[in-house]
């Protein structure tokens, strides 16, 4: 399963207790983010908007514990129903808090996000649940063979009791999809509130979609944006990210919620378009030279003005995209375009 911001803690919070995850905070009248660490259950950022007769939340966290902590802050501010869910993208750490949410929920996402989840965030899910029973039976083999020593025993005995803890959590998670999907734009009003949400483009996947709204002038990005931090690039394409981040740069609003990170504001944004074209501009000479992607990998190094972000394990497989993608370029303009002094293939004329 491909989790956005890859840490230890992430990796491992199916298998601990929730943690707290703080305040919603409040960005307007019945408006809130949901900041939370990327080292407990909850992993990405939430938004909640609370409409006349109902609640609409974007994300729902990572596990359904992360899921229930924020539907239990949801009832601190409002007891309207959660009607709609809204999943920018098809990452597990956006999407795995749906099934605590109640019934009689519309669960929204973009077509190519719905195809995702079932092609591969399902597939994913399954493979690691067979990995996990694998591993848990040789244990078990393992511990009654009496071949086995008493001090190897006492060593897998809290392994297989973790690894069962493990399985069990995993086997009650219920992957729920997007059941109403958009292409481009849908726009939901309910009383005098008014959501839209918008396909921008491709970028951090080919799926991703934001919840603006324009009266509040406030706009949820899920991982479109991540705020002082590295992007996980898994899913990416970065030169199409660009322009996303192009498009974002025109919307009007005052406030905008990455899906990792601090609420932040049209500067920010600024800047982290800003690292992609950085990271493009010390890829590139490497490129122009015929360097190979190891190294590229050697000689470039992040700026100092990154240096303090989160996520800087992300940095080589950053630099290694953006050869993938700008080698790709070079490919493409070098088979329309040959070097001067060679003919371009012609179709043979017919002899007379």
């Amino acid at each position: 399963m491909a989790v956005c911001p890859i840490t230890a803690g992430s990796r491992t919070a199916q298998s601990q207790p929730a943690k707290d995850t703080g305040d919603l905070t409040k960005l307007a009248d019945g408006v809130y983010a949901h900041v939370v660490s990327p080292d407990g259950n909850a992993v990405s950022n939430s938004g909640v908007v609370v409409l006349e007769h109902s609640v609409l939340v974007f994300d729902t966290h990572f596990t359904p514990e992360g899921g229930q902590a924020l539907l239990s802050k949801i009832r601190t501010v409002t007891p309207k129903p959660v009607r709609y869910l809204v999943n920018s993208h098809f990452h597990p750490d956006h999407t795995h808090g749906n099934q605590v949410f109640p019934g009689s929920l519309h669960i929204i996402g973009s077509t190519n996000a719905r195809r995702d989840v079932l092609q591969k965030d399902l597939p994913a899910l399954n493979r690691t649940l067979s990995i996990a029973q694998s591993q848990l039976d040789k244990m078990h083999k393992e511990i009654t063979s009496p071949e086995t020593d008493a001090a190897l025993k006492e060593q897998l005995r809290p392994q297989i009791n973790a690894r069962q803890e493990l399985l069990e959590r995993m086997s009650r998670l219920k992957i729920l999809p997007p059941l109403l999907t958009l292409d481009d734009r849908l726009t939901l009003i309910e009383g005098k509130r008014e959501v839209e949400l918008r396909y921008v483009g491709i970028g951090h996947t080919d799926g991703d979609i934001i919840l603006y709204l324009p009266a509040e002038r406030v706009v949820f990005l899920g991982d479109l944006f991540f705020n002082a931090a590295l992007p996980n690039t898994q899913d990416a394409n970065l030169l199409e990210w660009m322009k996303s981040l192009e498009e974002i740069l025109r919307i009007d609003a005052e406030k905008f919620v990455p899906g990792h990170g601090p609420v932040g504001v049209k500067q920010d944004v600024r800047e982290f378009l800003g690292y992609f074209a950085d990271l493009r501009a010390l890829v590139e000479p490497g490129i122009t030279r015929g360097d190979s992607m190891e190294q590229v990998l050697r000689d470039v190094q992040i700026p100092a003005k990154f240096a303090s972000y989160r996520f800087l394990n992300f940095f080589p497989s950053n630099v290694q995209k953006m050869y993938v993608e700008l080698r790709a370029l070079q490919l493409a303009s070098t088979s329309t375009n040959p070097p001067e002094g060679t003919k371009k293939n012609e179709p043979e004329k017919p002899k007379p």
